[in-house]
């Protein structure tokens, strides 16, 4: 190795040291390692799915558990995100593990009553979604939604903690579990009943799981302290309802056009669109990811914030290069795993998702910003109007477009909203785009997550 190659090595090594100690990197590279292989989990579960039972029962319920996820998210996740905010600023482990209590009851609390509401109103009195009518399945339903919200809390507390590590393992545990929980031999379970149970069971075990082995570090564990529980709630209040309306309005469209799709469409329909979401979806892992870890560093007092976003923008766009050049050259093949119809369904919507990618970077990173720097209103409108925007639209134009459309009022949403970003770039961040990456060049290499 000649002298030159000697000091590159070095230079790189350093770089490497520096990214693995950097916490904004490390919650990053966490969240989308999370994200990533329980994606490839849930690709597996489904492809299994779609060959193992027929397109009405994967159809019906891909509505039902992105039903689950809606509740959890509407009722829930404002519990868990506001954690981020306040667990910093706790003084003692003694306050830290109120704050964690509080978190979880709130969170429990809500999807047990939203669970209720939603069996009650779309399964029974409505038959929107009619497998929730019978018995069990409702049972199952509002069972899953208390441990996908009290899960939620563990993985934001772990966020929180800079202890992705915590994230990332009990969301493999859940996701891996499904698979073989979906061969159950259960007699009298219909094929959608099954995939509901498996869910449910995961759910549950996973959430066990994690938190007899989350441990403690300086005091600060998962033991419940119920002491001050009014008075935390009433200072969380804020709080609460600021951060549970923005990551609401942020993540709700995706849980929601599936149960659209099936109401307009079809649950044949709804398989193929679903699909072909979670495999765009992708897309929607990098800038999320990096934007939460960004929230998260953003919250600590004293913290660097042009530096914290100038990382975060190189971050971003060093990851999506490689999954869009994927998914232009090999969607076709991507899809087909599922089935030679996936691709005659699915193609032109993954194409419109990969699309998507760059606009839907661009208004995360915006809302990042907005919550770090205490404009929640701006960023409840930027995330709301999105959402309605697409929602609205989907409901309209599917039945003459078909699944596509719903890939269309998606990315013209998400459009519309980047374009506002942009127009008003300096006010929201105060530097311009173009200031912020040259100033981040010294450092690019030092910021990119492994």
């Amino acid at each position: 190795m000649t002298v030159g190659q000697q000091i590159a090595a070095g230079g790189l090594r350093t770089r490497v040291r520096q990214a693995v100690a950097d916490p904004m990197t490390r919650n990053s590279a966490a969240i989308m390692a999370s994200t990533v292989l329980t994606s490839v989990l849930g690709y597996v579960f489904w492809m299994i799915a779609a060959r193992h039972f027929d397109r009405d029962a994967n159809g019906t319920a891909a509505a039902t558990t992105s039903a689950i996820q809606a509740t959890v998210l509407i009722a829930s996740v404002g519990a868990a995100a506001a954690l981020v905010e306040w667990l910093p600023r706790c003084t003692s482990a003694d306050e830290w593990r109120r704050r964690v209590t509080t978190g979880f009851v709130t969170a429990v609390a809500t999807a047990a009553l939203g669970s209720v509401l939603v069996v009650g109103v779309f399964g029974v009195t409505t038959s929107t979604l009619p497998q929730l009518a019978t018995p069990l399945s409702g049972i199952l339903f509002c069972a899953a939604c208390v441990f996908f919200a009290a899960g939620l809390v563990v993985d934001y507390v772990a966020m929180s903690e800079h202890r992705g590590s915590v994230l990332l393992a009990r969301n493999m545990f859940l996701c891996g579990l499904r698979i073989p929980l979906i061969f159950v031999p259960v007699a009298f379970l219909t094929g959608a009943e099954s995939i509901l149970l498996a869910w449910t069971v995961a759910a549950g075990l996973s959430l066990a799981w994690s938190t007899a082995t989350f441990g403690a570090r300086d005091g600060r564990s998962l033991v419940p302290d119920f002491t001050g529980l009014g008075q935390n709630l009433r200072e969380m209040a804020s709080s609460l309802v600021g951060q549970h309306l923005i990551t609401v309005t942020a993540m709700l469209a995706g849980y929601l056009l599936p149960v659209i799709v099936y109401s307009r469409l079809s649950a044949t329909d709804n398989a193929y669109f679903y699909v072909t979401w979670m495999l765009g979806s992708v897309f929607f892992i990098v800038s999320p990811a990096v934007s939460a870890a960004l929230f998260v560093e953003g919250a600590k007092v004293g913290t660097d914030m042009r530096q914290l976003l100038r990382k975060c923008i190189l971050t971003i766009g060093a990851l999506l290069a490689i999954p869009v050049l994927v998914y232009l050259t090999c969607g076709r093949l991507l899809l087909s795993l599922f089935g030679a119809d996936y691709v005659v369904h699915g193609y032109t919507l993954l194409l419109l998702l990969t699309l998507s990618a760059v606009p839907d970077a661009i208004t995360n990173v915006a809302v990042a910003v907005l919550r770090v720097s205490g404009r929640m209103g701006l960023a409840l409108l930027l995330n709301g109007g999105m959402l309605v925007l697409c929602v609205v639209a989907a409901w309209f134009v599917l039945p003459y477009t078909g699944i596509v459309g719903a890939g269309v009022c998606w990315l013209a949403s998400q459009t519309i909203g980047a374009a506002g970003v942009i127009a008003f770039w300096s006010r929201l961040t105060g530097s311009a785009p173009e200031e912020l990456v040259e100033d981040a060049r010294p450092v690019a290499t030092g910021c990119v997550a492994p």
